[in-house]
């Protein structure tokens, strides 16, 4: 048997370890995030659908601005928030974490099985253990109405 004198264990496992660093890169780069990635991780709020039924959900007197609301349009129940005296926000009332309702919490909404809390101005993720913004659905103030359309 004969021995090659330039390849020794600690060439070798600098030879390894260099491969091993380098593929290593090369998989990690591959791994930033993207905008889908960080609107998973409850980073950016959800797109908002273009289509869907609108539905009367209430009078706009009974939201007042900061508030958060329960609401149903059609069979499908939503949470609701008022940022201002112009605009509505809707958003599914199913936590992203477990599938347990959430609901409304000042002006945040909160699941009441695992504690995941979400801001009621862009529906992200304020406290986990959710990881995911709750979905977003169309809402608009048509007159003396609040609409969302699902």
């Amino acid at each position: 048997m004969t021995v090659e004198p330039s390849l020794t264990r600690r060439s070798t496992l600098r030879i390894t370890t260099a491969a091993s660093g380098a593929a290593c890169a090369l998989a990690l780069a591959g791994c930033a995030p993207s905008a889908n990635d960080i609107r998973a991780k409850g980073k950016a709020p959800a797109e908002i659908p273009a289509t869907g039924t609108p539905h009367q959900v209430g009078k706009i007197s009974e939201l007042p601005v900061g508030s958060t609301a329960a609401a149903t349009a059609g069979d499908v129940e939503v949470m609701l928030f008022r940022p201002d005296e112009t605009t509505v926000l809707a958003y599914s009332d199913i936590c992203t974490h477990a599938g347990c309702k959430v609901a409304p919490n000042g002006a945040d909404f909160k699941c009441p099985c695992h504690g995941s809390v979400f801001k009621g101005s862009d529906g992200t993720v304020q406290s986990g253990p959710a990881k995911s913004p709750l979905p977003r659905y169309a809402a608009a103030i048509d007159g003396e109405w609040i609409t969302v359309s699902v």
